[in-house]
């Protein structure tokens, strides 16, 4: 989670020592094109359309559990993962294009948001490189990679009459995928294996050379079709010309649940970059 903040901070400070530069050429060359009788000066848009994209710091809620054979998990409840969104932004500016500190802005998503759960587990018998029987401590472990396209009606208002603003608004998606991949993996010792006698052929996947084995997989079976959220965040708008480059965060609080049986409902922050190209 730092060094998904720290990245963040870093890459909005080199976007905008980049874009100043831009900025000054295109005041210069507005100035220029103002200044000349023989360019005739538009009316100005209130329109903006363009694409959005950014990262998702997702994060789980959730209450279920995963057997792996006579071993009981004691149930994965908090997950979390780094995704991403795309998508297209059109925004349409309120009272005088001019003076228009606010606007709605309507956006077509993809969110992926995953996540990642780990449990401590019991201490089970593995094999050791000789054959031998050994103690070992494992963990269980569980993966969601989770898929939607949302539909976004965002309101915005600038702020201190600046380019600094805040937005909130409703989002309702559609749940394309919730996969769900569970298993378990030995800690200790570091040489071990899972020893094959403790479950039914066919019964597990074993993976990385036998110190990791996956119980189970599946589409959770009754995830919901409709995903419905709040969103809130803050942006800052460096127009470029007739662009504008638009840093954002924003935290995208879920209110419905994946699925009734997993329990899951599922947030998100959210930091990224539109671009709006103003009609």
């Amino acid at each position: 989670m730092v060094l998904f903040v720290t990245t963040i901070r870093v890459f909005l400070i080199a976007l905008i020592t980049t874009t100043a530069g831009l900025r000054v050429a295109a005041q210069v060359q507005d100035s220029v094109k103002e200044s000349s009788p023989l360019i005739p000066v538009k009316s100005q848009s209130r329109i903006y359309v363009g694409p959005v994209a950014g990262g998702n710091r997702s994060m789980y809620a959730s209450g279920f559990q995963s057997v792996a054979g006579a071993v009981l998990c004691p149930g994965f409840t908090h997950g979390s993962g780094n995704g991403y969104y795309v998508g297209l932004s059109a925004e349409y500016l309120l009272g005088s294009p001019k003076d228009s500190k606010s606007s709605i802005i309507a956006r077509v998503v993809y969110n992926y948001l995953p996540a990642y759960y780990e449990e401590k587990g019991d201490n089970l018998p593995s094999l050791s490189p000789d054959g031998q029987d050994v103690n070992s401590s494992v963990r269980h472990v569980a993966e969601i990679k989770y898929t939607v396209v949302d539909l976004e009606a965002i309101y915005k208002l600038n702020l201190f009459n600046s380019n600094f603003g805040i937005v909130v608004g409703p989002t309702v998606g559609m749940v394309l995928s919730a996969d769900r991949e569970e298993g378990m993996e030995l800690v200790e010792p570091i040489t071990s294996v899972f020893d094959s006698s403790l479950f039914n052929p066919g019964d597990v996947e074993y993976i990385n050379n036998g110190r990791a084995i996956i119980t189970g997989r599946d589409d959770i079976p009754d995830k919901s079709s409709i995903r419905v959220a709040v969103k809130a965040g803050v942006q800052y708008e460096l127009p470029i010309g007739r662009l504008l480059l638009v840093p954002c965060i924003y935290y995208n609080y879920g209110i419905t649940e994946v699925g009734p049986s997993a329990n899951i409902r599922i947030d998100a922050l959210q930091a990224g970059i539109d671009l709006r190209f103003v009609l």
